[in-house]
C-alpha cells in the first residue's frame, strides 16, 4: 500500500514527519521556507511534473517565431564603406580655411553623428523623392485620423509628413565606426535589395557632397569677409599715411631719421675731438709748467734737451758741453791761471745766455700753444652743447613721427596680409576636396538581413524552454498548496495520516495541457464552452465498489493508523474537518465509515454539516436528520438509516428550507448528550463537520469529538487557509490526530516515488 511501503517521502515513518503537538505553526513555516531550496534531483522532478507546461510554452514560442517569419516582410541590408582620411591635402603651401577632419576618435565619431543628422537625411529623402515611396510615405492610422478630425492646415500636415519621412528613414539607417579605425559603415535596410544599395550609396554621396559644400561655403564666407575688411583697411592705411605727411609738413621735417644720424655723427666727432683737445691741453699745460720751472731755476744745460726737446737747445748744449770739457781740461793741465780759460769761460757764459734766451722763446711758444689748446677745447665744448640741443629737438619730433610711422606700417602690413589671404582664399574656392572617400560602394544584398530559419527556430525554441523553466520555477516558488505529508508536518505542525489518490484521474490518458497548471488556475481557465464534457461520475462508494483499488488500500492504512494510534485507540467519536468546501471531506468520511464497517466495527456516520449536507446528498437522505433529533422532533432510532451492503449506519443532516443567513446553530450541550447515547450503541462514530472557514465556528463538533481528522486537497488547498482553519479551532486543534491529503495525482507519485507508483499500478491491475 502507498503508506505502508516503509520510510520515504510520503510515509509517517520519516523522522521529519514526527512533530510535537501544539508546536508554533509560524515557526514551523519559517523553518520550512528556510529549507525549501531546490536541489538538482528535486528540480529535475519538478521539470518532469511540469513537462506539459514547458512543452506548451516552447511550442507557443516556436509558433510565434514561425508566425513572425511568415507575417513580417523580409528586410535587406546594404552597406557602403567610407574612409575618413585624417590627412590634409597640401596642393599649395597656403593653409586651408577649413582644416581637415582630424585624427582623434572624437572627430571620427562626430562624422558618424553628422551622417545620421536630420539635415543630411532630409537631403537624401528629397534627392531620391522618397515622399512618393510607399515604404516611407504611408501615414499611420492615428495621423490620418488626427489630420482629418482636427483639420490641421496644409503647412502643419506637410511638416508632419516630412518629419515622418525622416523618422522612418533614420530607423532603417545604421552608421557605425568599425573598431578603432577611420572606416565608417553606412548600412540601410529595406524590403527591396536594390533600393537598400541605392539609398546606402546615396547617403555616402550626400555625406561627401556635404563635406565639399561645407568647405566651399566656408571659403566663400571667408572670402566675402576678407573683401569687406580689405576695403576698410585700405582706408585705414591711407589715413595713417596722410597723418605722417601732415606731421612732417607741420614741423618742417624733411628727413628726421637722416638728420638724427648726422647730428649723432657730429656729436661723436666733437666728443672725440674734445677728448683729444683735452689731452693736448693737458700736454701743453705740463710742458708749460716744465718750461717755467726750467726758466725759473738754473738747471744743468745738459738736461735741457730732454726737458725742452729743442734742436737749438740741443746744439747749444753740445757746444756748452764741449766748452765745459775744455775748461776742465785746461784747468787740470794749465791751472786756473791759464789765459785760455778766460775765453772758454766767456764762451760758457755766452752759451748760458743763449740757452736762457732760447728757453724764454720756447716758454712763449709753449704758453701760446697752451692757450690755443684751451681755446680749441672751449670752442669744441660749445659746439657740442649746440649739437645736443639740436639733437633733443630732433629726437622729440622723431618720437611722435615714429609712432605715426609705426601705426602706418602696422596698418600696411595687416592690409597686405589680408590682401594676400583674400587672393589665396579666392583661389581655394575652385579646389574643394572632401575629407572622406568611398572605399566600397554598396551592392544589392543576396539574402535577407536576418538569421537563417533553422537558427531562428532553434533560438526561439531555446528561448521558449528558458521562459518555460523560469515560469515553472516562479510557479513552484509561489506555490501555496501541499504536495506531500512532509510539507503538511512542516507548515501545520500536524502529523500526516496518509494520501488518497484521485479516483477521477485516468493515468492512461492525459487530461490535457490545463492539468499541467495549478488546479485553481486551471479551474479559472476552463469554461463550459471550451472544456470537454466530463465523464460520468463514478460512485462515491470507493471502499465498497473497488476493494482492491489504491484508494481503498490507502484508506484502510489510514483507518488502521488512526484507530491503532495511542491518541485515538480509545476514541469513539472522530470528527472529519476541512478548511474549505470541495476538498473531499464528505467523500472521505463516507468511505472511512465504509472501511470501519468493513473491519467489523459498528459504525455510525453522522452528517453534521447542516449547511451543506453533502453526506445526506450522497446517500440520498431526504428525511429527518441530526437537526430534528437535536430538536427532539424525532428519535435517533427513527432518523438513522442502515446501509444494507456494509451495515453502515447513517444519520443525515436534513436540508433546511430557510436561507443560509437564518440557519440556527447546533447546540453543543444537546449534541454532547446525543453523542454520549451513541457511544453506548456504536463502536465508532464518524462526524462529518462543516468546512471551517466558510462557517467560522464548528466548536460544538470539535468539543464533542474525541479526535479529528483534517482533510486537505492535494495541490489545491492554500497553506494559509489550512493555518487559519487550525487557528480558528483554538485549543481544540490539539484534537487533530492528523491530516489526510486527498485527491493526490497518480502521475505525481509516479514521478516523485516511482516505486510506490508501480505498487499502485500492480494493485490496480490485480483488482
Amino acid at each position: 500500500m502507498l503508506m505502508q511501503s516503509g520510510p520515504g517521502r510520503f510515509g509517517l515513518d520519516d523522522p521529519a514527519d514526527t512533530v510535537i503537538r501544539g508546536h508554533d505553526r509560524s515557526t514551523a513555516a519559517k523553518t520550512a521556507d528556510g529549507g525549501a531550496a531546490l536541489d538538482l534531483p528535486t528540480l529535475w522532478l519538478i521539470l518532469r511534473w511540469r513537462a506539459r507546461l514547458i512543452a506548451g510554452i516552447t511550442m507557443a514560442t516556436i509558433a510565434l517565431a514561425v508566425a513572425a517569419l511568415l507575417i513580417l516582410p523580409q528586410k535587406y541590408q546594404a552597406t557602403t564603406i567610407v574612409l575618413v582620411d585624417p590627412r590634409d591635402p597640401h596642393v599649395t603651401d597656403t593653409p586651408a580655411v577649413l582644416a581637415g577632419i582630424g585624427s582623434d576618435a572624437a572627430a571620427v565619431e562626430s562624422q558618424v553623428e553628422i551622417i545620421q543628422s536630420s539635415t543630411l537625411v532630409g537631403k537624401v529623402v528629397n534627392s531620391l523623392n522618397l515622399a512618393n515611396d510607399p515604404e516611407f510615405a504611408m501615414a499611420s492610422i492615428w495621423e490620418s485620423l488626427t489630420g482629418s478630425l482636427f483639420g490641421r492646415d496644409r503647412g502643419a500636415i506637410e511638416q508632419t509628413r516630412q518629419t515622418r519621412l525622416i523618422y522612418k528613414f533614420r530607423q532603417s539607417l545604421t552608421v557605425v565606426r568599425r573598431g578603432l579605425t577611420y572606416v565608417i559603415e553606412i548600412s540601410f535596410t529595406s524590403q527591396d535589395p536594390a533600393k537598400a544599395a541605392r539609398i546606402a550609396n546615396a547617403v555616402a554621396e550626400a555625406y561627401l557632397a556635404d563635406q565639399r559644400d561645407t568647405q566651399g561655403n566656408m571659403n566663400a564666407r571667408a572670402s566675402e569677409w576678407l573683401d569687406s575688411r580689405i576695403g576698410q583697411m585700405r582706408d585705414t592705411v591711407r589715413r595713417s599715411d596722410e597723418a605722417v605727411q601732415a606731421y612732417r609738413s607741420a614741423h618742417n621735417i624733411i628727413d628726421v631719421t637722416q638728420g638724427n644720424n648726422l647730428v649723432n655723427r657730429q656729436i661723436e666727432d666733437l666728443t672725440q675731438q674734445i677728448a683729444l683737445s683735452r689731452t693736448r691741453t693737458a700736454d701743453a699745460k705740463a710742458r708749460l709748467e716744465r718750461v717755467e720751472q726750467v726758466a725759473q731755476k738754473n738747471f744743468d744745460p745738459a738736461t735741457l734737451n730732454e726737458a725742452l726737446q729743442s734742436q737749438v737747445i740741443s746744439n747749444l748744449r753740445t757746444q756748452y758741453a764741449e766748452a765745459a770739457r775744455l775748461e776742465a781740461e785746461y784747468s787740470t793741465i794749465y791751472g786756473e791761471r791759464y789765459p785760455g780759460l778766460r775765453s772758454i769761460r766767456a764762451q760758457l757764459g755766452d752759451l748760458r745766455r743763449q740757452i736762457g734766451d732760447e728757453i724764454g722763446r720756447i716758454l712763449v711758444g709753449v704758453r701760446n700753444d697752451y692757450q690755443t689748446a684751451v681755446s680749441r677745447e672751449t670752442s669744441l665744448e660749445s659746439g657740442l652743447e649746440k649739437l645736443k640741443l639740436q639733437f633733443a629737438t630732433l629726437n622729440q619730433a622723431d618720437v611722435q613721427l615714429r609712432e605715426l610711422e609705426r601705426e602706418s606700417q602696422a596698418n600696411r602690413a595687416v592690409f597686405e596680409q589680408f590682401l594676400n589671404r583674400a587672393k589665396q582664399t579666392t583661389e581655394q574656392q575652385t579646389l574643394q576636396i572632401a575629407g572622406a572617400r568611398i572605399v566600397s560602394p554598396a551592392l544589392p544584398p543576396m539574402r535577407p538581413n536576418r538569421p537563417g530559419t533553422l537558427l531562428l527556430l532553434f533560438v526561439s525554441a531555446c528561448g521558449g524552454i528558458i521562459l518555460a523553466i523560469g515560469s515553472v520555477l516562479v510557479l513552484e516558488q509561489t506555490r501555496q498548496s501541499f504536495r506531500s505529508l512532509r510539507e503538511v508536518t512542516r507548515y501545520l505542525s500536524v502529523p500526516g495520516l496518509g494520501m488518497l489518490p484521485d479516483q477521477f484521474e485516468n493515468d492512461a490518458e492525459p487530461r490535457g495541457w490545463l492539468d499541467a497548471l495549478p488546479i485553481p488556475l486551471a479551474a479559472r481557465i476552463r469554461s463550459p464552452a471550451s472544456s470537454p464534457a466530463p465523464p460520468a461520475a463514478p460512485s462515491f462508494r470507493f471502499a465498497c465498489d473497488q476493494p482492491g483499488s489504491p484508494y481503498t488500500k490507502n484508506l484502510r492504512a489510514i483507518r488502521n493508523r488512526l484507530l491503532q494510534s495511542e491518541m485515538t485507540s480509545r476514541d469513539k467519536i472522530v470528527a472529519v474537518v476541512s478548511a474549505l468546501p470541495g476538498e473531499g471531506k464528505s467523500t472521505f468520511a463516507c468511505n472511512f465509515g465504509f472501511a470501519a464497517a468493513d473491519a467489523g466495527l459498528r459504525t455510525l456516520l453522522i452528517d453534521g454539516d447542516i449547511y451543506g449536507a453533502a453526506t445526506s446528498r450522497l446517500f440520498g437522505l431526504k428525511g429527518a436528520g441530526l437537526f430534528e433529533v437535536l430538536e427532539n422532533e424525532i428519535s435517533l432510532a427513527d432518523a438513522v438509516s442502515e446501509d444494507a451492503a456494509t451495515r453502515l449506519h447513517v444519520l443525515g443532516a436534513r436540508r433546511p428550507s430557510t436561507p443560509a443567513a437564518e440557519l440556527p446553530t447546533i447546540d453543543a450541550e444537546r449534541l454532547g448528550f446525543l453523542l454520549r447515547d451513541c457511544r453506548k450503541q456504536f463502536d465508532l462514530i464518524v462526524l462529518d463537520s462543516p468546512a471551517i472557514l466558510p462557517v467560522g465556528d464548528i466548536t460544538p463538533h470539535i468539543e464533542c469529538a474525541d479526535s479529528a481528522v483534517m482533510v486537505v486537497e492535494w495541490d489545491h488547498t492554500a497553506r494559509r487557509a489550512a493555518e487559519e482553519a487550525l487557528d480558528m479551532m483554538d485549543l481544540h486543534a490539539l484534537k487533530v490526530a492528523g491530516v489526510v491529503l486527498n485527491k493526490v495525482s497518480a502521475r505525481w507519485c509516479r514521478l516523485f516515488d516511482p516505486g510506490k507508483y508501480l505498487q499502485l499500478v500492480e494493485m490496480r491491475h490485480a483488482a
